[in-house]
């Protein structure tokens, strides 16, 4: 089942970011993270690549990667659990394919974490001479 994106259903605003997942199920993925908000990712990917990605799916999934030149610590490590909750077709020239997600982090540190993060990719913006 894939479900087009219809309207703006979110509770909290996405911010872009450059960072990976690993999804642990079955099998260990890593996946791309386009954007994140603190209460949702979205993964890149197709349904070709990731058949089981389906609506409904709970997953263990772990936020990492590094911002260059943000904060004292840029390296973040969030582990959370995640459901997906619609597979997208993407749109050409906007967005790629992907999959949306809630996710919860395991615990307080994980949440400051992911807040952490979000404050941090925010306020960074490309080309932006205060880094």
């Amino acid at each position: 089942m894939v479900e087009e994106t219809t309207g703006n259903r979110r509770r909290s605003p996405r911010i872009e970011v450059f960072a990976q997942a690993e999804l642990k199920g079955q099998d260990v993925r890593i996946m791309e993270v386009r954007n994140v908000s603190s209460g949702g990712i979205y993964l890149v990917g197709t349904p070709e690549e990731y058949p089981d990605l389906t609506p409904g799916v709970d997953l263990d999934l772990v936020i990492f990667g590094s911002e260059e030149g943000i904060g004292d610590d840029p390296d973040f490590n969030i582990v959370c659990q995640a459901r997906i909750i619609r597979v997208d077709r993407g749109n050409p020239g906007k967005r790629p394919p992907g999959f949306g997600a809630t996710i919860d982090p395991a615990d307080e540190d994980n949440r400051e974490r992911l807040t952490k993060l979000l404050l941090r990719a925010d306020h960074y913006r490309v080309g932006d001479p205060r880094r």
